[in-house]
C-alpha cells in the first residue's frame, strides 16, 4: 500500500507591532500609556471584550483606542492576533516662541476680491479667546480632547476650549482677524473650529490629537472642514517620514486626506537640520518651515533663541535659525516676527513655525474660495510649484517659500482643467472695495473661453481668454470683428 504524504501548511499571523519605549516605561513606571489600532477585519468591540476595562478612550471613525497597561496586559495585546499596532503614547506641545508683505497676499486678495469666505478650518492648538474682537465673528465651535484634562471638569473630552496659554489665539488671528486691533488676518473671513489639545500648561499627548483628528474626520462633511492647522509637535523629531513609527497618527492622516481635509503642520523649532516633529513628519501632511517677514537684521536682538542659534542678518524670506528642516519639508511661510491677536483683546508678537503653518493655510483658504474643487494633492502641488526656491543655510536645502500671488493666480488660470467643458468659469475679476466684477466664461479643451453662438462660427469656436492682457485683447478684437460681420 503506497504511503500517504499529508502536509500540513501553517499560515503565519502576523504578529502586532509595538512601537516605541512601552516595555521600558513599564519597567519604570509599572505601566505604560498606549494608543491601540486594531486590524481591518476586525472591530474595536471584539477586541475590547477579550481585554476587558482596558480602554481609557475610544475612537469614533479610526479603529482603535487608548490604553494603560502593565506588563501582563501588554504581553496579552502583543499576542492577540487582532490587534495591529501598540504604540507608545508621546508628550507633545504646542510649538511656541522658539507675512503678509512677503507672501504678497494684500496685493493678490485685493486684486480678487478673496477673503476666505465659505472655507473652514480646524485649529488644533490650546484653545481660543473667544471673545476677542478680532475673533468672535469667525469662531464656530469649540471642542476639547485631552485626557482627564477639558474644562471645565477635567473630562476627557468637552465643548469648551478656552484658551490655555495665548497659543492658539495668536495662531487663529493669523487666518481670520478682522483687523480691529491686531493686523488683518490673510482670510479674515473664513471660519474656524478651535479644538483645544493641550492642558493648562501646554502639554499633550499624541492621543489626544489623534482623538481630536477622529472627531474631524467624523465631522468634516457636516461642518464642511476643508482643513487643518496643527501649530503642534512632539519633544521628538524623526528624519524623513515617520509613518511607520506614528501608525496612528497616520492613519487618521490618510483617511482625512482621501476625504479631501488638507492638513498644515509646524516643522518644529529646535534647528534640527534633518528631521520634525509630529505630525509635521507624516506623510499626509503638509509641513511648514519659518522664514522672517521682514528686514530684522541680528535676531534675536541679544543671546540666542531656546535651540540655541541666532541669524548675524535676518532678511526678509530668509530661514529662521531655529526652523527644523529635513528632506520632507514641503513649504517655508513667514514665522518670526509675526504680530496678531493676544488673549485680552490685545495683539503681539511671536516667533515659530507655529505662525507660518497657519500662513500657508490660510493661503490654502484663499484658494478653496476661488476654487472649492481643489483637492489637498492640487492644493499641495500648486503651494509647492508656485513657491519661490529657498535656500537653508543650516543644510544647503532649498525649500518652497509659499507664493499667494503666484499660487492664486495659478489657481484662477487652471480652473478648467478641473471642469468638464461647457461649465462656467471666470475670464476675468476686477474688484474695488470688496465689490467685484467678473467676466463669465466657458470652459473649452481645458481653457476658460469665450465661446460664440453657432451663427457666428465663421471663425475658431473658442478664443482663449484664461488670463488678462494680450490675449484678452486678441479675444475681445476677434469678438468685435465677429459683430461687425453679423452687422454687414
Amino acid at each position: 500500500m503506497p504511503s500517504l504524504l499529508v502536509v500540513f501548511l501553517v499560515l503565519a499571523v502576523p504578529s502586532p507591532r509595538v512601537i516605541g519605549p512601552v516595555s521600558q516605561r513599564i519597567a519604570l513606571e509599572g505601566s505604560a500609556e498606549v494608543i491601540v489600532l486594531v486590524r481591518a477585519s476586525v472591530t474595536v468591540d471584539e477586541v475590547l471584550l477579550a481585554h476587558p476595562g482596558l480602554a481609557l478612550r475610544r475612537f469614533n471613525a479610526l479603529p482603535g483606542f487608548v490604553a494603560r497597561v502593565n506588563a501582563a496586559q501588554l504581553a496579552a495585546l502583543t499576542t492577540d492576533a487582532r490587534v495591529a499596532s501598540v504604540e507608545a503614547d508621546q508628550l507633545g506641545h504646542a510649538r511656541t516662541d522658539e507675512a503678509a508683505s512677503l507672501t504678497g497676499v494684500r496685493t493678490i486678495t485685493s486684486e480678487l476680491g478673496l477673503t476666505g469666505r465659505g472655507v473652514r478650518i480646524a485649529l488644533l492648538d490650546t484653545g481660543v479667546d473667544r471673545t476677542h474682537p478680532d475673533l468672535d465673528g469667525g469662531l464656530m465651535q469649540e471642542k476639547c480632547f485631552v485626557l482627564g484634562g477639558c474644562p471645565p471638569m477635567n473630562t476627557d473630552t468637552g465643548d469648551l476650549a478656552p484658551e490655555g496659554t495665548g497659543h492658539g489665539t495668536h495662531v487663529a488671528g493669523i487666518i481670520t482677524s478682522d483687523g480691529l486691533v491686531a493686523p488683518r488676518g490673510v482670510a479674515p473671513d473664513a471660519q474656524f473650529i478651535t479644538i483645544r489639545v493641550f492642558n493648562s500648561q501646554s502639554v499633550g499627548r499624541v492621543s489626544d490629537w489623534v482623538a481630536a483628528l477622529d472627531w474631524v474626520l467624523g465631522a468634516h462633511e457636516a461642518q464642511g472642514i476643508r482643513l487643518v492647522n496643527l501649530s503642534i509637535g512632539t519633544d521628538e523629531s524623526f528624519p524623513g517620514a515617520c509613518d511607520a513609527v506614528q501608525p496612528a497618527l497616520s492613519e487618521v492622516v490618510g483617511r482625512l486626506r482621501d476625504a479631501g481635509v488638507a492638513l498644515f503642520a509646524a516643522a518644529g523649532n529646535e534647528a534640527v537640520v534633518d528631521g520634525l516633529n509630529a505630525p509635521a513628519c507624516v506623510g499626509g501632511v503638509i509641513s511648514v518651515g519659518a522664514v522672517y517677514d521682514g528686514d530684522l537684521g541680528r535676531e534675536p536682538d541679544t543671546g540666542t533663541y531656546a535651540s540655541g542659534c541666532f541669524d548675524q542678518n535676518a532678511d526678509a524670506g530668509s530661514v529662521v535659525c531655529f526652523s527644523n528642516s529635513s528632506e520632507g519639508l514641503d513649504l517655508l511661510a513667514p514665522g518670526s516676527r509675526i504680530r496678531s491677536s493676544n488673549p485680552g483683546g490685545s495683539a503681539g508678537e511671536r516667533r515659530g513655525t507655529s505662525q507660518a503653518s497657519p500662513h500657508a493655510a490660510a493661503i490654502a483658504a484663499l484658494m478653496l474660495e476661488l476654487d472649492p474643487r481643489l483637492t489637498p494633492d492640487e492644493l499641495e502641488a500648486i503651494l509647492v510649484e508656485s513657491g519661490v526656491p529657498t535656500f537653508d543655510r543650516k543644510n544647503g536645502r532649498a525649500t518652497p517659500r509659499v507664493n499667494a500671488i503666484a499660487a492664486l493666480q495659478q489657481v484662477r488660470d487652471s480652473h478648467c482643467t478641473r471642469r468638464a467643458d461647457g461649465e462656467a468659469c471666470e475670464l476675468s475679476r476686477s474688484c474695488d472695495a470688496g465689490a467685484c466684477a467678473v467676466s463669465p466664461g466657458t470652459c473649452a479643451r481645458g481653457v476658460c473661453a469665450i465661446v460664440f453662438p453657432a451663427a457666428e462660427n465663421q471663425f475658431p469656436a473658442a478664443c482663449g481668454c484664461s488670463s488678462p492682457g494680450g490675449l484678452a485683447l486678441l479675444c475681445g478684437l476677434l469678438l468685435a470683428w465677429a459683430r461687425s460681420r453679423r452687422e454687414g
